[in-house]
């Protein structure tokens, strides 16, 4: 049985203040090699006012509000201020990964941070976004250029999903816009 208790450092009265302290310290990529370390903090930002900005202008209302899903964004790896920076293809193999992520945050992280299917996929196009961006930047041998691979393909399966999920194609146009110019500098 997990028991989150067994990660934290300072106790329960200040589990929540310990996810925000360890935002900072936590790495991504580490299996990579890149010229710099992006650390959770920084990509949970990116997204975040990635995320915000394109719900903000997007055409049609389509989103939750532009503040509700700049929190969301905030806070969606926020189980890895505690579990680390579990890559993809490792969390396949994991069986209980959702429950230990789940049980490690803390519930002032899921409270009051509700928000539609759209915006959520927003918020992952913008994660995938940002994946594609730093390795793009910072990556430097094929094990980056296939994680980066790996991430394109993802961002084109989300698209496509959207495509079929009844999204407006207006509204589409506007995330695709956005998303790829922030992950390669070009329309």
């Amino acid at each position: 049985m997990l028991n989150p208790d067994d990660f934290l450092a300072y106790g329960k009265e200040y589990h929540a203040i310990e996810s925000v302290m360890r935002l900072q310290a936590v790495k991504r990529w580490h299996m990579i090699d890149t010229t710099r370390t992006q650390n959770l903090a920084e990509h949970s930002a990116n997204v975040a006012v990635l995320a915000a900005m394109i719900a903000f202008t997007a055409p049609s209302f389509w989103f939750d509000d532009h503040s509700a899903i700049a929190m969301a964004a905030l806070v969606h790896d926020i189980a890895e201020a505690f579990t680390g920076d579990i890559p993809s293809h490792t969390k396949r193999y994991l069986s209980d990964v959702k429950e230990l992520e789940q049980s490690v945050i803390h519930p002032v992280f899921k409270l009051g941070i509700t928000i539609n299917d759209h915006s959520k996929a927003l918020i992952k196009l913008c994660d995938l976004a940002d994946g594609v961006r730093f390795i793009r930047l910072h990556g430097v041998d094929m094990t980056a250029s296939h994680a980066q691979e790996g991430l394109e393909d993802q961002i084109i399966t989300k698209f496509d999903q959207l495509t079929t999920g009844g999204w407006p194609s207006n509204v589409i146009d506007h995330v695709r816009q956005h998303v790829m110019f922030y992950a390669y500098e070009r329309e």
